[in-house]
């Protein structure tokens, strides 16, 4: 039996493919990272839009390691991984080959942690995690 929210885990799989990850602070004691869109996202549907939104502030979350809800362990870990790849990669170049398999880890935890927190309403949710105001009917 299908439901009118069947199509969102491959929807939020697409979304987070758009996203790139670069170094912010390329200090080797403590590196950072900042997502980012690949390319423009300004023609996308307005939900989609809006996942992309609610994506990058997931990734900011996981970022400062906030446990709340949906952010969990096993994505900070993934996204510590990218980091350390990343750096990596700045210092040597044969390094840089491994990035795009830990990006690729990276952006199925977020899609897998952005199902979790949106699944129950994703258009609220969505518009809570990207912070937009709700609309009614959501």
């Amino acid at each position: 039996m299908t439901t009118a929210n069947d199509h969102w885990p491959a929807t939020l799989q697409r979304v987070v493919a758009t996203l790139d990850f670069e170094l912010a602070n390329k200090d080797p004691a403590k590196p950072e990272i900042r997502g980012k869109t690949r390319g423009d996202t300004g023609q996308l549907p307005a939900l989609v839009s809006l996942a992309v939104k609610a994506a990058l502030e997931l990734d900011k979350r996981v970022g400062s390691s906030d446990s709340e809800a949906p952010v969990d362990r096993k994505a900070i870990l993934a996204r510590m991984d990218l980091v350390r790849a990343l750096s990596a990669a700045t210092r040597d170049s044969a390094q840089g080959m491994f990035v795009p398999g830990y990006a690729t880890a990276y952006r199925m935890e977020l899609a897998r942690i952005l199902w979790t927190g949106i699944a129950d309403a994703p258009r609220r949710r969505l518009e809570e995690l990207a912070g937009v105001n709700a609309t009614p009917g959501g």
